[in-house]
């Protein structure tokens, strides 16, 4: 008898009780099984299987343009659809902005949601040519997804952005709107910063940077760094030189700006610091109690009521040193501990304020375990949205939306199933790309696009917004776009 089988199947009898190890066994049988399938069954099984997973991706893609179109993330009282999907469907925030872009292109642009619906375009290809997408060249990006690789799609749908007339995509307003700066935390322990900003600004920005940047040589250590180490290097002097710039708002804790809020028994009235009262505003209750939530305070003590100085205005004859509602140790004691956002689902890090479970106003304490980090919008939403938060007995915190539902502390999985995707019932030709290894001729590609596409002379429109629209530029509008007769599918690749 063979031993060395035995304490496998004892440990497999062990584990079987668990249905999870039980759930794992059974997937890895069927991993076992495919072992014995013929390749070319394989390969009609990846194509079939490629088909279902983009008709099932189109149905997704119409639920979802269906959901934000109701507005269902407002019943969970969430500021965004992106902000639900990072929620229930644990999509980051750049993920979730570009699928439901894609789920509304899709719901205006019917030949194209016709093609992912029989699994025929794959979310990749969809994801491109809705960027470009609209009424006069649908059905020409159709054809070139259709005929071509994503690759090919990807290099038609640049080349078309590329070539658009600059008061359509490459405005300064528009160049202004898409400025941001991205951290990616790398595997290896690295940073990546990605700024995107304006062509005139990033030539500003590119300056500095050379004028900072080593020459090319030898380092002492005998290494050699290449331009793009020099201009990293150069990037952190910047760095630098604004930290010891001697503005005191960068070498200094001094808040960037101060609110005064003034409390009576009458009204209460807030305004900023240097505004002489132009700026006078009156708070409610909640808006009060949160600016006092966590904020620096002082006291402020007036003269007698009944004697104002020549302006009417009662004389301020002392003013407290500022101090801190939550101060230095307590406030990283919870920084620590909560480190983002405790609202589930919203792990933002900016502007992270703390708030009193049971506010201070209505006797609570700087506890620690009254304390919170929330994000702005969140902590808005607790005190002038109608929220309520409070911690339970296992140390949970549980936050009750107005409507009187509990925003669930963990989410569930839903349990996905591969009958639901096979019922799609595709098949193996759905899958398989129709490119037969021509090449791709780019030009006459963009050619025919653009020979669907309304013209827009760009010199025209520059001139116009110069003057204000009031006169028509000297030359002659007589520029006229031949209409291409051939079709993308038959022109887009040749041999």
């Amino acid at each position: 008898m063979d031993t060395t089988s035995a304490p496998l199947v004892g440990h497999i009898a062990v584990i079987s009780d668990d249905p999870t190890a039980l759930t794992a066994l059974t997937a890895l049988t069927a991993l076992a099984a495919l072992a014995d399938v013929p390749l070319e069954r394989l390969e009609a099984e990846l194509c079939t299987w490629s088909a279902n997973l983009a008709a099932g991706e189109y149905r997704w893609f119409a639920l979802l343009a269906e959901f934000d179109r109701r507005l269902g993330w407002q019943q969970w009282e969430c500021h965004s659809c992106v902000a639900w999907m990072s929620w229930q469907l644990g999509l980051d925030a750049r993920t979730a902005r570009e699928k439901l872009r894609v789920a509304h292109t899709l719901a205006i642009s019917p030949l194209i949601a016709e093609q992912m619906r029989q699994g025929r375009l794959s979310y990749s290809k969809v994801r491109a040519i809705t960027r470009i997408a609209e009424p006069a060249n649908e059905a020409s990006l159709v054809e070139i997804a259709l005929a071509g690789t994503t690759a090919h799609v990807e290099r038609v749908v640049a080349g078309y952005r590329r070539a658009l007339p600059p008061d359509d995509e490459a405005s300064d307003d528009v160049q202004w709107a898409k400025r941001a700066l991205h951290v990616r935390h790398n595997e290896d322990r690295t940073i990546t910063l990605t700024v995107t900003i304006p062509a005139a600004t990033a030539m500003e920005v590119l300056s500095a940077v050379d004028h900072l940047t080593a020459r090319a040589g030898i380092e002492p250590d005998g290494e050699r760094p290449g331009l793009a180490a020099r201009r990293a290097d150069a990037v952190v002097a910047m760095a630098g030189a604004a930290l010891a710039a001697t503005d005191d708002q960068l070498t200094t804790n001094r808040p960037r700006y101060l609110v005064h809020l003034h409390t009576g028994h009458e009204q209460q009235e807030a305004h900023a610091e240097g505004r002489d009262g132009e700026m006078v505003v009156g708070v409610s209750d909640a808006t009060a109690e949160r600016l006092c939530c966590d904020a620096d305070h002082e006291t402020v003590t007036h003269g007698d009521d009944n004697k104002g100085n020549d302006n009417g205005r009662d004389e301020v004859v002392a003013v407290s040193d500022r101090s801190s509602v939550i101060r230095g140790r307590l406030r990283r004691l919870v920084q620590l501990r909560d480190r983002v956002c405790r609202v589930p689902g919203c792990n933002h890090r900016a502007r992270r304020e703390i708030h009193h479970l049971h506010h201070r106003g209505h006797g609570g304490t700087n506890h620690i375990d009254n304390l919170l980090l929330v994000c702005a919008y969140h902590h808005h939403r607790l005190h002038e949205g109608g929220w309520h938060a409070h911690r339970s007995l296992d140390g949970t915190i549980e936050f009750t939306l107005p409507n009187g539902r509990t925003l669930p502390a963990t989410l569930v999985a839903p349990q996905g199933s591969a009958d639901a995707v096979r019922a799609h019932a595709r098949e193996a030709s759905d899958g398989r790309c129709q490119w037969q290894g021509d090449r791709l001729d780019l030009d006459w590609t963009l050619m025919t696009l653009f020979s669907h596409t309304p013209w827009h002379d760009p010199w025209r429109t520059a001139w116009k917004q110069q003057h204000n629209g009031s006169a028509e530029p000297p030359w002659p509008d007589d520029a006229v776009v031949g209409q291409a007769t051939a079709t993308p599918q038959s022109t887009a690749f040749s041999p």
